[in-house]
Formats: C-alpha cells, sequence, structure tokens
C-alpha cells in the first residue's frame, strides 16, 4: 500500500472541485445534472521548514510513485479519516453484537445526533471501525462521552488503550497513538465492559498526534485512496544543511 508520509502538520489549503453537466436541446431547452464522476479534492502543503528526513521521505515516495503515474494514498491532515462519524449503527461501523444502539439522543451541540449505547452482553463490546492506513503513523482518537449510569468508556487502537471515568457532563476524551506497527490497518474503537451504558457522540481520526476540532463525516472520510501528486515537479528550497521549503500539490478523484 502506497501512502503518502506522514509530517509535521503545515499549513494547507483544500478545494473541492465539482463539474455540471448542461445539454442544449434542439428546441432551446437545457437539462442540467451533476457529474459526480469528475468530483475531486486538491490539497496544497506550504511545507516550509521541513526536516532533512520529511524531505527525503517526500522525495523517495514521489520517485516511487513516478510522480503524476500512480495513485497513492492520501490521509487528509484537516479531516476526519473516520467514515459516518455520528451514525453508529452505518455499516462503516463492525460493532458488538449484544451492544444496543438508540439513536437520536440530545448532543453536546443542542440537537439530537447522539446515541446511546448498551452493553448488554456479559462481556466488552465496541464500537469500532477499521480503516486502511499505516500501523507507523500517529493518530489521535476522540468522542464525546457521558454516562448517567456511573459507566466508563475505553478508547483503543493499535495496540493502545485508554479507559476514561465519565459523568453526566458530556466530555471530549482522546486517545494519542503512535504504537508504531507494521501494519496496513488501524481499528479504532469506543469499548463498553459488560452492563455498561453511555452515550457516545463525533468520534475522530484525525492523522496526527491530538485532536484537531470536530468534522462531521458521511458515507466518505479522510482517508483517499485514489491520491496523484498534481504535476510531475515541484520545488523546493533548501534553506540550510536540515530545512527545506517545498511546495506540495495533491490530487484525488475520491475516496
Amino acid at each position: 500500500m502506497a501512502v503518502f508520509p506522514q509530517l509535521t502538520l503545515y499549513p494547507l489549503t483544500r478545494e473541492t472541485r465539482l463539474r455540471t453537466v448542461v445539454n442544449a436541446l434542439a428546441d432551446g431547452h437545457t437539462v442540467v445534472f451533476s457529474d459526480p464522476d469528475a468530483a475531486s479534492i486538491a490539497w496544497e502543503l506550504s511545507a516550509k521548514g521541513l526536516t532533512s528526513a520529511e524531505w527525503s521521505a517526500v522525495e523517495a515516495f514521489y520517485k516511487s510513485v513516478s510522480g503524476q503515474w500512480q495513485t497513492f494514498t492520501f490521509l487528509d491532515p484537516a479531516g476526519n479519516l473516520l467514515a459516518e462519524s455520528e451514525d453508529f449503527g452505518a455499516s462503516a461501523w463492525t460493532n458488538g453484537t449484544l451492544l444496543t444502539l438508540t439513536p437520536g439522543v440530545s448532543d453536546p451541540f443542542g440537537t439530537t445526533r447522539a446515541t446511546h449505547v448498551v452493553n448488554g452482553g456479559q462481556a466488552a463490546q465496541a464500537v469500532e471501525q477499521t480503516l486502511a492506513v499505516p500501523g507507523n503513523f500517529k493518530y489521535a482518537l476522540s468522542v464525546w462521552a457521558r454516562t448517567g449510569a456511573g459507566s466508563s468508556v475505553t478508547l483503543t487502537a493499535a495496540g493502545v488503550s485508554k479507559t476514561f471515568a465519565l459523568t453526566g457532563q458530556w466530555r471530549r476524551i482522546s486517545l494519542a497513538v503512535d504504537a508504531g506497527l507494521s501494519a496496513s490497518s488501524v481499528t479504532f474503537a469506543a469499548q463498553l465492559s459488560a452492563g455498561d451504558a453511555v452515550d457516545l457522540f463525533g468520534m475522530q481520526v484525525d492523522a496526527q498526534a491530538g485532536a484537531s476540532d470536530y468534522k462531521k463525516t458521511g458515507t466518505t472520510g479522510g482517508v483517499y485512496s485514489k491520491s496523484r501528486f498534481a504535476s510531475d515537479a515541484f520545488t523546493v528550497t533548501a534553506q540550510s544543511t536540515d530545512v527545506y521549503d517545498a511546495t506540495i500539490r495533491i490530487v484525488s478523484m475520491g475516496s
């Protein structure tokens, strides 16, 4: 699996491009419709102050995919990697069979998008999602949680876990993941002990060491497996022996 290297977070811009097709008929009428297959997302990373190791990783990766020629996976640095971040009953999630999920619960933003989760089993059960992402990247897993039953929740990913005591007030909890595993997928989960009941809202995975502001997702998350470099050349400036500046452009035709 070819994946763009993980860099220290740098300023970036992200642009979504859509195309509308207009069919002009002979009688003067027009038929207008969207062309979802032509949609794309583009990123421009203003990577100033790259270390020698970071630039070497980018340069080697660029050569390995032959510039624009081959596609690769790009993890949106400004996105939530998870899909269906609020709909824990959607097909993107693989949940414990003995969990009962009740949506439509009041959430931290004053709406009713949270989910009440009850573990009716005799062992731990989890709300979880597996992503095709490297096991040696840094991630931050976060979710809002509360309980009216004295329960706790354990966040876990790539063998790293942490248990959080909860109260009746919403609390955004997070887990830093830096497992350094040689793996091509990672499962991110919120785990409940037997008999526990909690409210969950807005689970997120950031491709960085700390949690960022929450981003709601739908059927796709921030893992883009059809990405390419936007050009067959880019300019890098060596500011010193271990400081490089580069502008890196990447485009994706979808997840």
